[in-house]
């Protein structure tokens, strides 16, 4: 039983789909508990709100299932999930045009994640670095929650945007600039 369970944890993303292409429940919840808090923090990062994310992470996640039986093996999954990814989460923010709004919701996750560290300083510098994130179009953003939080490269990042690594360039350039512009404003 330990041997199996050990083996379980060890198996490759690909024995893991192969799995759930079968209709292993097990094999999925495996690939669900690797993959999941990445996809829900790059989706939180561009959607801004922690229950728009869950609901689009668990999106992505029900597209996995949907897919296992037809997986080509020469795709790397991490990609494929980032990108399934950030385009919902693009296609959430277009939809009800959010690109200005700054969530409350977000504003109390950070507030409550300073409070538990005890850290009134880190809130305070934190709000104006979030209002100017939704500031920023949502493949700005998708771009910068690659590249600075999953610390991706410029390759990998324009593969999941299904973009060319110049224009990821551009995307971080012209996202960078803007931060500097709304949070120089700020200094005035």
């Amino acid at each position: 039983m330990v041997c199996r369970l050990l083996m379980a944890r060890l198996s490759s993303d690909a024995t893991l789909l192969a799995r759930t292409a079968e209709g292993d429940g097990a094999a999925f919840q495996q690939l669900l508990q690797r993959h999941s808090q990445s996809v829900l923090n790059v989706i939180y990062r561009i959607v801004l709100s922690r229950a728009d994310a869950e609901d689009l992470c668990q999106e992505v996640f029900v597209r996995l299932w949907k897919q296992a039986p037809d997986w080509q093996d020469d795709a790397k999954l991490s990609t494929w999930l980032h990108r399934v990814a950030s385009n919902l989460a693009i296609n959430h923010c277009q939809r009800f045009q959010r690109r200005h709004v700054v969530d409350a919701e977000l504003a109390e996750c950070l507030s409550e994640e300073a409070e538990g560290r005890g850290d009134d300083a880190y809130a305070r510098q934190a709000e104006p670095l979030r209002e100017s994130l939704a500031q920023l179009s949502e493949e700005q953003r998708a771009a910068l929650a690659f590249r600075y939080y999953r610390e991706l490269p410029v390759k990998e990042i324009a593969k999941i945007l299904d973009s060319t690594p110049k224009a990821v360039e551009s995307l971080l350039g012209r996202a960078r600039k803007r931060l500097r512009e709304v949070l120089g404003k700020r200094d005035d």
